[in-house]
């Protein structure tokens, strides 16, 4: 079903609505209040009559289908709790709750070998050898198999580098046992850094780019990794566009995270559940908050 037409936003547009809209703005309980970005949104949803509060998935007081709309946002313990989390999208699906992204788009994406999918669908992603379930391999042998001097080894299932560590050629053998992936490391991503182009409503809306810490590999800013301001070219911004366009379904938000190499775009991550935004950019708060608004207007006429 594709996203309604995204109408641009006037005061008229905002008064003939019958009554101030609830909103769900989902979070965990390590940031129970969500987190600075996202309460961006608050006060500007409240414009729009749109009453947006924070709620953590888990809460078993919560009232999911009090609210005209739930949005994922800082889910950032789902990887530690996966089958508590993908219940509870069940529970929301099965009630008829309004879900961004929606349940179908959650689940695929909470695997990351949905990154396999995406590969055999002409995305480039780096070079990985996949371990199944129960699968145990060398990662020496894997390295030697590929002529890679270094990988990247991580769960399937994983969220702010969790468990994820850089495996040299020169290190000791280690056996690791699926599911997991070896990936092939890739070094432009401590010289060039890595592209985050966001997409809200399906549209290309900001970009950043992220560098990790001298002698680190992460990205991430808990690990001293760096998030700059940046503007992708056109051409980077269609390949991106072209990512998210091999997905099944419309999303409300997308992050589409990769590197620029030799001219090619490669395909680290497509968040699709909980990845920061980086609303302070630009109007990219107001752009986001319009396009939940009319997807809550577009629920009650």
């Amino acid at each position: 079903m594709p996203l309604p037409v995204l109408l641009p936003y006037s005061a008229s547009t905002l008064f003939w609505w019958e009554r101030v809209k609830q909103l769900a703005l989902v979070t965990y309980r390590g940031c129970p209040e969500l987190t600075d970005d996202d309460r961006l949104l608050i006060p500007v949803l409240r414009d729009l009559g749109v009453d947006a509060r924070p709620i953590m998935w888990d809460d078993p007081d919560a009232d999911w289908n009090s609210f005209d709309q739930v949005v994922l946002r800082s889910c950032w313990d789902y990887h530690l709790r996966p089958s508590e989390f993908l219940a509870w999208i069940e529970t929301l699906e099965r009630r008829g709750v309004a879900l961004q992204n929606p349940a179908p788009l959650v689940r695929w994406n909470a695997d990351k070998r949905y990154l396999r999918q995406l590969e055999a669908r002409g995305i480039v992603i780096p070079g990985t050898y996949w371990l199944e379930e129960g699968q145990r391999v060398s990662v020496v042998d894997v390295l030697e198999r590929y002529c890679w001097d270094g990988a990247v080894l991580k769960p399937t299932v994983s969220a702010t580098a969790y468990k994820t560590r850089l495996i040299s050629a020169k290190e000791a053998d280690e056996i690791v046992q699926g599911p997991a992936m070896v990936q092939e490391f890739v070094p432009e991503v401590q010289t060039l850094g890595e592209w985050s182009l966001i997409f809200l409503g399906g549209e290309f809306s900001h970009s950043v780019r992220k560098f990790p810490a001298a002698g680190d590999f992460r990205v991430q800013t808990q690990f001293g990794g760096v998030v700059q301001a940046a503007v992708a070219d056109s051409r980077l911004v269609a390949k991106a566009a072209a990512v998210l366009g091999t997905i099944d379904g419309p999303t409300l938000y997308a992050r589409v995270d990769g590197l620029d190499r030799d001219g090619e775009f490669v395909l680290m991550e497509l968040e699709l559940i909980e990845p920061v935004l980086f609303l302070g950019l630009g109007g990219a708060t107001s752009t986001l908050a319009q396009k939940i608004a009319r997807l809550n207007q577009n629920l009650l006429v």
